[in-house]
Formats: structure tokens, C-alpha cells, sequence
């Protein structure tokens, strides 16, 4: 009998890691932080037995602990697509740095993760200790993203990670005509939402841009470094934005091109991701920030809910003239700076309140799936395998939990640390 640990990510976003054990052999599949004062992953666990760790993509939510597995043996292996450790590795290198080192690593570990690092091929059947085969699947979320899928005896376990099965400008849907699963660990992210039409969403994008240029703005556009700023320059590239206007990409957005570019097979259009790089400015320093805000123009910069990075410094730069625009295209988690500015049009950074004049607008391009997509495909696999709810809110874990048992399917929505005989 297998046993199934939920490590985190339970009725929460953030701390992803589950522990698989079958016969005094285990496999670790992701090992995130949630962020908070200190930073929490999840439990640890012995790794005598450990054969290997995978991670579905590299968001830190699903990769932040990992160089804390590393450490622990330097014989280990972890398992993930080329892109996703070139991803994860930055990423890591920042969240260090901004904790100026006080997290349970040290700076030596982070270069674990491409030392120890076996990179896998989608659709690539991967013997694993004796006990173990895994193959990952196109997840759809952001380059390199999977789901992985997780053979022992006669089962099969799927780990969804986040995924999204719409096409998008920069990735390719998540695969859908999926093998037969026992068990399948998913996402409920947006278990009680439905996306507005993709298209759509980018044409309001893109007017708003264009009337905030053409009356003398500059539009600040707050991104993810990882996916959706890469989005945002494609849709500006399909859109032919007037050359006269410049497409400034600043802060970790950079390093995170730079990655996608040498690993074209991950992405859409790597055409299309070609000509958006050779559109933009990259911003090096304070010098070229200066220039940016000098005319009107469109700037990318990281993070997406204003909590801090390259966008902080062109938000305290541009906040007060209604002829500049802030265009907030994620997500926004209550509380943020982002969630604020939206409700209030005024927002506290530091010590420090903002009383916003310059025009505010949301145009959400998700890349999870919602509610319809989700059940979409859930109901597609084969094998009627029973479902285990995480990476969403409570709320969220119950909505998809009660839409799956309406269709006549298993779901559990697992709390921390739960064990599960699978």
C-alpha cells in the first residue's frame, strides 16, 4: 500500500510539496514557500529513502524549498523540464537576496538546483528508484510547466501543479488527451470563477495602452516576471503598438527573457517571443528608469501586485498624473498593494500613503484554469480516478469539490500533514 502525504498548499496557495511512499521507497513532488514573516515550507521529511524530487514548474510557491532537499543529499536527483530549472534559478537567487539570508539555505545550496538537476523532456518516461516511472506533461501555465505523473505498482498518480489548457500569445495549452490515472492531486485556484474571453481581454488591454499614449501618458504595466510579463510584450508585439512609442521591460522580467529566449520549444511562438524582445528596451539602471518616464511609452516591470520590485519605483514615479496609466493584469491577493490601489485609488507604500491621480484599470489574463476549464479537464481523464483539492482557498477546494461529486466523481479536499492510503 502507498502512502500520500500533503505537505502543504491545503486550503492555501502557497507551500506546495506532496510525499509519496511505497515500499520504503518515497518521491517528492514540489517543495514551495508561502510567503509571510518568516517565510513557511513545508515539513520536512527523511530522506533515507528518498529517490527524487520533481517540481512542476518554477513559480516559488512549488520550487522556493527546494535547495533545502538538495542539502540534505548531495546524491539526489531532481526532476523537471530544461526551462523550469533555468526558471527556478533566479527566482530562488532573489527571494535570498531580499531575505538578505535569513532562510532555512544558504547560497552555496541555490546551485544545487542545476547541479543535481536531471532535465526531462515532456512525454519522457523516466525510471525512478525501483519502485517509481515518471513522465511529465505539458501543463500549460508558463514555459515549462507540467504535470507530473507518477507510476508505482500497477498505479498511476497525476500532479496537476497549475495549469491552464487555453492557448495563450506565449504558452501552448496544457495537454489534454491525458492516460489513464487512479489518483489525481489538482489545482482549485479559480474553482469559482470564469475567465472573461481571452481575446477580449487582451483588445481592452490594448486600447487602454493606446489611449493612455495618445493623450501624453506613460503606461506602467505591473507584471509577474515568470510568464506574464513575456505575455504582455507578445499581445503588445500582435497589437503593432506605433513604433513611436518605446516598450520599456525592466527588473527580473530581464534575466526571465533571457531564459525563455534559449528555450524556444516551450513557448507558442518562438517567432512571435523573437520580434516582441526586438521591440523592447531592456532598463539597466536608475539612468535608463529616467529616460523611460521622459515621453510617452509603456513600461513592464515586475512585481505584479506592487509589492515591491521594479514596479515600486515607476509607481512612486508616475502615481500622480492622470495622464499616465497603471494597468494591473494579474491577479491582485487581498491586502496587496495592487488589491488597495483598485478598491481605494490610494495605497500605502513603506510608511508612505499615495493619493493616486493616475488612471487605474484591471484586464486579468489568467493563466490558470477557471472554473469551466478545471472541470474540463478533470472529466476528461480516464480510469474515473479519485481527486485530492489543493492550491486554492477553502472556498475554492469546496466549489470543485462539490462540482466534481455532482458529476458522480471522488473528491477530498486534504488538510496538512494528512496521510492518504492511495
Amino acid at each position: 500500500m502507498a502512502q500520500l502525504t500533503f505537505l502543504g498548499s491545503c486550503r492555501e496557495i502557497g507551500r506546495s510539496g506532496f510525499h509519496l511512499e511505497v515500499n520504503k521507497e518515497s518521491f517528492l513532488v514540489d517543495f514551495g514557500v508561502k510567503f509571510g514573516n518568516p517565510p513557511a515550507f513545508p515539513d520536512m521529511v527523511p530522506t533515507e529513502n528518498l529517490q527524487g524530487v520533481a517540481i512542476t514548474h518554477a513559480h516559488l510557491d512549488h520550487s522556493g524549498g527546494v535547495p533545502i532537499v538538495l542539502a540534505k543529499d548531495a546524491a539526489l536527483s531532481l526532476f523537471c523540464t530544461p526551462a523550469t530549472r533555468d526558471l527556478c534559478l533566479p527566482l530562488i537567487r532573489d527571494m535570498y537576496k531580499i531575505s538578505r539570508g535569513r532562510l532555512p539555505f544558504s547560497n552555496n545550496d541555490i546551485v544545487r538546483v542545476r547541479r543535481q538537476c536531471q532535465p526531462t523532456a515532456y512525454e519522457q518516461t523516466t525510471p525512478i528508484g525501483r519502485k517509481f516511472e515518471m513522465t511529465l506533461f505539458n501543463a500549460g501555465h508558463i514555459p515549462g510547466s507540467s504535470m507530473v505523473s507518477i507510476r508505482y505498482n500497477s498505479k498511476r498518480i497525476l500532479f496537476t501543479g497549475d495549469f491552464n489548457s487555453t492557448e495563450s500569445r506565449l504558452n501552448p495549452g496544457a495537454r489534454k488527451n491525458l492516460p489513464k490515472h487512479d489518483i489525481v492531486v489538482t489545482e482549485s485556484t479559480y474553482a469559482r470563477r470564469v475567465n472573461p474571453n481571452r481575446e477580449e481581454i487582451e483588445e481592452a488591454m490594448i486600447q487602454t495602452v493606446l489611449e493612455t499614449l495618445e493623450r501624453g501618458g506613460i503606461a506602467l504595466i505591473p507584471a509577474f516576471a515568470v510568464g506574464r510579463s513575456q505575455e504582455i510584450m507578445c499581445i503588445l508585439e500582435k497589437h503593432g503598438i506605433p513604433k513611436k512609442y518605446p516598450i520599456f521591460v525592466d527588473g527580473m522580467a530581464r534575466k526571465v527573457n533571457d531564459v525563455v529566449v534559449k528555450h524556444p520549444e516551450y513557448i507558442s511562438s518562438p517567432q512571435s517571443f523573437e520580434r516582441a524582445i526586438h521591440r523592447t528596451r531592456v532598463v539597466h539602471d536608475n539612468r535608463d528608469r529616467q529616460f523611460a518616464i521622459k515621453k510617452p511609452g509603456i513600461i513592464i516591470a515586475p512585481a505584479g501586485m506592487l509589492k515591491g520590485g521594479a514596479s515600486h519605483l515607476y509607481f512612486k514615479m508616475l502615481y500622480d498624473n492622470p495622464k499616465n496609466s497603471i494597468i494591473l493584469v494579474s491577479f491582485q491577493i487581498p491586502g496587496t498593494p495592487g488589491a488597495v490601489l483598485m478598491a481605494k485609488r490610494k495605497v500605502t507604500i513603506g510608511s508612505r500613503e499615495f493619493d493616486v491621480k493616475a488612471d487605474v484599470r484591471y484586464h486579468h489574463l489568467s493563466s490558470h484554469a477557471d472554473s469551466k476549464g478545471l472541470l474540463d479537464m478533470l472529466l476528461n481523464i480516464p480510469g474515473d480516478p479519485k481527486f485530492y483539492l489543493v492550491h486554492g482557498e477553502s472556498e475554492s477546494c469546496e466549489a470543485l469539490a462539490t462540482k466534481l461529486e455532482k458529476k458522480g466523481r471522488r473528491a477530498h479536499i486534504p488538510e496538512t500533514n494528512e496521510i492518504a492510503e492511495v
